[in-house]
């Protein structure tokens, strides 16, 4: 009788232990932290540290080095002009937003909606500027510890 009863109970266990460590297993949501944008100084130095391991990997010669930092910047240049692009189409797509919302607006609601962005763009400002404090700030600290 016990005999059978662990039999029958025994999936549902394997279950509830899978169940278990796969819980324990994941990562918690809120200790995660995105990746944070490298500075050029970082991204130089990680540049320096690839073409090292490519010329020591691949015995480059000192023309095919030139021609990985010429391709690497010419990227760089791309990649820059990319992105600065697509930031404008957003300004762009943003103000199309914006005035397709204010041409369904009666002037009152025009009145509030022109206040409601000015905070909003007074709060993104703020918000900017403690950064770069912030940004300033560990700047100072790291030039204090190498001192």
């Amino acid at each position: 009788m016990k005999f059978q009863f662990l039999i029958k109970s025994l999936p549902a266990t394997l279950a509830a232990l899978f169940f278990a460590f796969t819980l324990h297993a994941q990562k918690d949501p809120g200790t995660s932290r995105t990746a944070k944008p490298l500075s050029q100084d970082v991204i130089e130095a990680s540049d320096d540290v690839k073409y090292s391991e490519y010329s020591r990997g691949l015995n480059l010669t000192a023309d095919q080095k030139a021609a990985f930092k010429k391709a690497d910047q010419e990227y760089k240049t791309k990649a820059k002009a990319a992105k600065n692009a697509k930031k404008e189409e957003m300004q762009r797509l943003r103000g199309e937003r914006i005035r397709a919302h204010k041409a369904t607006l009666s002037p009152e609601q025009l009145k509030k909606y022109d206040e409601m962005l000015a905070q909003k763009d007074a709060k993104r400002k703020e918000k900017q500027a403690q950064k770069q404090q912030q940004k300033a700030a560990k700047k100072a600290e790291k030039k204090s510890k190498k001192q």
